[in-house]
């Protein structure tokens, strides 16, 4: 029994170089992603430590008390696309697997074999880096794992919180996300995504200086240096530390913050770190080591500049910032310079951006994936829509056939008789190739479309509503407007009908251009009027027979019927004997015979059209309906 829609969870995890942090979504729920806490926080420190008695992660992992004070191993910032790597595949794998536990403990999730992952990666990570990362998370444990780009995740979530409309998405996006340990510019144009910068500027080197600034003003510096030589997996957690005094700092109104923590030495010296605006402007010009003697700022203005000339000329109409480090206050003013043109864009919190993302796409995925499946279904050989449209074909041969057999006459049947009564055609038998080619000539010309298009189009108009009573209540129970698969738009219709043959009709286009052609078709019709009804019976009747007798015959020689009808056919009668064969009387003669011809025409097209119609307009309307659904997987975001 397959998973009810509404019952799947989908949870996008945002796993850091520095935090992490969750969201939750359901298959069918509009409601915006949920983000989940762990320990109580919203966004946790990426850090696991094994000691003694078991695994710690978050806050636990850098928590001197909750460590015991003993030995422990400790892995803080361990995020890197180098996975092969002890000091990246463990603490990975160990702490997906101790988070996992731990929501599913709390009942926030439903657990690591039924809910479904999607789990992001930088932008800059190729298809063997991806895939190497999903195989590392299966063997965690995970059940169902994707991986996508964070750019994308964060395009999805501009979208759905309004941040960005649909139009300005489709049109072109320059994505910034500054995390702790990188930053990724990701292009995007007609919402597909290009790597256009990836570098080692995190806002994590800001944490390193603002420990180093604060352990040098330290009472008891030496003490705490001889503690961290002994422990080394303190320094990571004392630098935390020194991250959560700057995210205060920064994401407040410029006031000076301080927090004192009590370190396990001689019964417990005290780490005082202060950070205010003297601090900031010193650490913010430091030129450092991982950046070649650039400044933080200088650097980030550098890589704007970089993805510039990566960009090669073009200009992003809207630069969207994310991460949690685009709160920094230099951010902001540097991507206006650096592209005075764009709007820049951040959302309210951006450090959840990701996971919000992440999980909105799985769901977005989820029901596009569901929608698709479900429109295959109605077109499939015993499913509703191929059995209407099978019933409309055989009816589209009853509404052709007298609109089809009044014209021909007018246009066709008339005309040629009226050339060989001129004297242009030698013999009646010879009208039957003039009429071919004027049949042919017809169908093509533009008389013949306007001629067609009305029952064409009323005829596609009914299939289109009966489709759709089928359609609208699989687009509402999916989440969307009821009109989303309407037909409607025949310009979306006419460029997959444009190759439809009729087996014997061909229909350009079952709405704008509705001219039948092909030779299939003249063959038809020409058979329907000149074999299957005598045209010619009701014109060789008084008092043309006598007059005919006399001009084929001479001196009163006269034929029977059937004779004279044979001989008729192939004779050159003279022209002044041709003029009793009037227009109105080859009128009279086909309104005659109109039912017959109406009836040749239908049987013609039942047994030579009607079947290989409905099996290309079955699959004209596949097409079109799939490329529909897809045309309309964006209203999923809304």
């Amino acid at each position: 029994m397959s998973e009810r829609r509404d019952a799947v969870e989908f949870v996008g995890l945002d796993l850091g170089h520095g935090e992490t942090a969750l969201g939750r979504a359901y298959g069918r729920s509009m409601r915006e992603p949920e983000i989940l806490e762990y320990r109580g926080e919203r966004s946790f420190v990426t850090a696991v430590a094994q000691t003694d008695k078991g695994l710690k992660i978050g806050a636990d992992a850098v928590n001197l008390a909750a460590l015991g004070g003993g030995q422990a191993q400790v892995w803080v910032k361990f995020k890197d696309r180098d996975l092969s790597a002890g000091d990246v595949e463990k603490p990975t794998r160990l702490f997906t697997q101790e988070l996992i536990k731990g929501l599913s403990k709390d009942g926030k999730i439903r657990g690591a074999k039924q809910s479904k992952f999607v789990i992001g990666c930088p932008s800059g990570w190729d298809k063997d880096t991806r895939a190497r990362y999903q195989a590392l998370f299966e063997d965690a444990g995970l059940k169902s794992v994707r991986i996508v780009p964070e750019s994308r995740a964060a395009l999805m979530t501009a979208l759905e919180q309004g941040y960005l409309t649909l139009d300005a998405a489709r049109a072109s996006v320059l994505i910034v996300d500054i995390g702790s340990s990188t930053t990724d510019f990701t292009y995007c144009r007609d919402l597909d995504a290009e790597d256009v910068g990836h570098n080692f500027l995190g806002s994590g080197l800001l944490d390193t200086e603002i420990f180093d600034l604060n352990l040098a003003r330290q009472s008891e510096r030496a003490k705490i240096e001889k503690l961290i030589k002994r422990f080394p997996h303190y320094r990571p957690i004392m630098e935390y530390w020194c991250r959560q005094v700057k995210e205060q700092f920064f994401n407040g109104e410029g006031a000076a913050v301080e927090m004192i923590k009590r370190l396990p030495i001689d019964g417990g010296v005290l780490f005082d770190i202060r950070f205010d605006q003297d601090d900031a402007d010193e650490v913010l010009s430091r030129p450092l080591e991982a950046l070649n003697g650039f400044t933080w700022p200088a650097a980030f203005s550098f890589a704007l500049k970089e993805t510039i000339d990566n960009l090669g000329g073009r200009a992003p109409e809207t630069v969207l910032l994310t991460g949690g480090a685009s709160r920094l206050p230099l951010v902001l003013p540097a991507c206006e310079k650096a592209f005075p043109k764009a709007r820049i864009v951040r959302g309210a919190e951006p450090e959840f951006a990701i996971a919000r993302g992440l999980a909105w796409l799985g769901r977005f995925e989820h029901l596009h994936a569901s929608f698709k499946l479900s429109v295959a279904e109605l077109m499939g050989v015993d499913g509703p829509v191929h059995n209407k449209a099978a019933a409309a074909s055989a009816a589209l041969g009853q509404s052709l056939a007298p609109v089809l057999v009044d014209a021909l006459t007018e246009h066709c049947i008339v005309p040629a008789f009226r050339d060989w009564r001129r004297g242009k055609i030698d013999s009646l038998d010879q009208v039957e190739a003039a009429l071919a080619d004027r049949v042919k000539s017809w169908l093509s010309s533009v008389e013949a479309q306007a001629t067609l298009r009305p029952i064409i189009k009323g005829w596609f108009a009914g299939l289109q509503r009966k489709i759709e009573q089928d359609t609208d209540p699989l687009c509402r129970d999916h989440g969307l407007p009821a009109m989303v698969l309407s037909l409607d738009d025949s310009q979306h219709v006419s460029r997959h009908l444009e190759g439809l043959t009729v087996a014997a009709p061909r229909v350009a286009s079952l709405e704008s251009d509705t001219a039948l052609l092909g030779t299939s078709l003249t063959a038809i019709i020409i058979g329907a009027l000149l074999a299957h009804a005598n045209l010619l019976a009701p014109l060789l009747t008084n008092p043309i027979g006598l007059v005919v007798s006399g001009a084929v015959g001479g001196a009163g020689f006269l034929f029977g019927r059937k004779a004279l009808e044979g001989k008729f056919r192939s004779a050159n009668v003279p022209v002044i004997a041709r003029q009793v064969m009037t227009d109105t009387r080859i009128r009279k003669a086909a309104h005659k015979q109109r039912g017959a011809l109406i009836e040749a025409v239908t049987e013609a097209w039942d047994s030579a059209a009607s079947e290989r119609f409905t099996e290309e307009l079955t699959q004209t309307l596949s097409t079109a309906l799939s490329e529909r659904a897809d045309d309309r997987a964006i209203l999923f975001l809304i």
